[in-house]
């Protein structure tokens, strides 16, 4: 089982021993050691250390790939679309090729247009859609809940885009503002005053000042980063549970995989352009815990107008989306360029965020972003309708498989909503047909004869119109109909 994170990789770990499973750990020394303390507290005793089933953080596993005792017989990767052929989860695949793959994600999509289907730069060669999100609320599996957003989005217009998302250094000086991170601080003593709540930031800096921001206002808070000591991240995170800290401000070590069902609220403070991330986030709120009657989604950057509502009926692919150059924001901004050199170790890569062989970070020039001051409101179940109505309008004035795409859609699911709609038109032309035979035989016209008008018929899904379609033919005698 591969995970890339050290919370995921104990989260597993705990599971496993919690099934009785006895299995390895691939992990820095740190990490095992905590695995094993966390099951001897929960379980009365550890279940590390032997067996053939081994969970393995990727990045570890990476480098140990010679030493392994076993040849996997199937490798499981956890949060999945992360693996592709040239990342850290694809060598260690790579490195197995007799061994069958399980690889899981909720969000089948990457920020960076890659596909994760075999021959789009993936492993996967099928894929099998689990329940939707609204089918596990309404199950009981995930908590309902309730978002507050604010009237007005931010002006990000000036933030420059890098690796498919907003630069995380333009971010940080837009989002880490007073009159924000206050904001923050205000709508959470007025909507979820009590509750555990996570702030996801664009920065550590940025979540160790809203951090301070809460503390500030008596509202006891830590931040958690993946730079702190492993011990004390899972003192923070055990000190959250109980309640003993009601807010964690995070940048990034939340957001992906992290499994703690106490979280009731959480709040938006990074502004992004991946749907995946967004659901992510979200998604950690929604887990049921015992006392939890609702989630509160407590949206400051307009994510719910970006995206959508959490639980909206999506598409996945596993082809990817083909992404064009990035046009430059203005005038005096040059387009992203193609490659990239690092000027350490004068890898040429394409546009990231940092070198993929060294791990340089590039810098990026901070801009000045306004932002409007506002309040959140909630969404009413009208407006939440008003969204979904929308989005099914805007698909309906589509009419073309690029436009469909451009809206979310995969090629194929839009080739099948296109030849859907060319077969309900050809099904309402032989239900009118089918009407105006009835009009001839028995001189009444459709709603008198059949209690519709042509509005209705115009209306009507294809499985009412076969109906109504086999009403019209019957009402028509065969020598007439000849």
């Amino acid at each position: 089982m591969l995970a890339h994170r050290a919370e995921l990789v104990k989260q597993i770990a705990m599971t496993l021993a919690r099934f009785g499973c006895q299995h390895r750990i691939v992990a820095p020394g740190a990490i095992v050691r905590q695995c094993q303390v966390a099951q001897f507290k929960a379980l009365g005793r550890s279940f590390v250390g032997a067996g053939r089933v081994y969970v393995c953080s990727a990045q570890t596993l990476v480098k140990r790939l010679d030493e392994m005792p076993d040849k996997p017989d199937i490798i499981v990767i956890d949060e999945a679309h992360h693996l592709t052929l040239e990342s850290t989860w694809g060598r260690c695949v790579e490195a197995f090729p007799e061994a069958k793959l399980l690889p899981v994600t909720a969000t089948p999509i990457r920020l960076d247009g890659k596909g994760l289907g075999l021959g789009a730069g993936g492993f996967a060669d099928t894929m099998i859609l689990g329940p939707t999100m609204r089918e596990l609320i309404d199950q009981g599996f995930l908590s309902p809940y309730r978002i507050f957003a604010p009237p007005n989005a931010l002006d990000l217009s000036g933030v420059r885009t890098r690796a498919g998302d907003y630069a995380k250094e333009q971010l940080a000086g837009a989002m880490d503002k007073p009159t924000i991170t206050g904001d923050a601080v205000q709508h959470y003593h007025r909507l979820a005053a009590g509750k555990r709540a996570v702030a996801f930031c664009v920065s550590v800096d940025h979540a160790k000042h809203v951090a301070e921001e809460f503390r500030q206002a008596g509202v006891p808070a830590e931040f958690l980063d993946g730079t702190l000591d492993p011990a004390e991240r899972q003192r923070i995170i055990e000190r959250f549970e109980v309640g003993q800290t009601l807010v964690l401000s995070s940048c990034d070590i939340v957001s992906e995989g992290f499994d703690l069902p106490a979280i009731e609220v959480a709040i938006l403070l990074r502004p992004t352009q991946s749907l995946a991330l967004y659901l992510q986030q979200v998604g950690r709120a929604l887990r049921v815990f015992p006392g939890k009657a609702e989630a509160i989604i407590l949206d400051h950057v307009g994510a719910v107008a970006t995206h959508g509502l959490p639980d909206e009926e999506r598409e996945w692919s596993l082809d990817g989306v083909k992404r064009g150059r990035r046009q430059a924001a203005n005038d005096n901004e040059p387009g992203v360029d193609r490659v990239m050199t690092c000027p350490k170790c004068y890898t040429i890569h394409l546009p990231a965020a940092e070198c993929p062989t060294c791990g340089h970070v590039y810098p990026a020039k901070a801009r000045k972003i306004e932002q409007a001051d506002g309040e959140l409101q909630e969404l009413q179940a009208e407006q939440i309708e008003a969204l979904r109505r929308q989005k099914r309008v805007m698909q309906g004035q589509a009419q073309t498989v690029e436009q469909l795409m451009a809206q979310g859609m995969s090629r194929p699911r839009a080739q099948k909503v296109l030849q859907a709609r060319e077969a309900k038109q050809a099904l309402i032309g032989d239900v009118l047909d089918a009407i105006e035979a009835v009009r001839a035989a028995t001189g009444r016209g459709p709603y008198a004869a059949l209690g519709v008008t042509l509005g209705d018929v115009r209306r009507m899904k294809p499985k009412e119109l076969q109906a109504l379609l086999g009403r019209a033919r019957a009402m028509v005698p065969a020598e007439a109909a000849a």
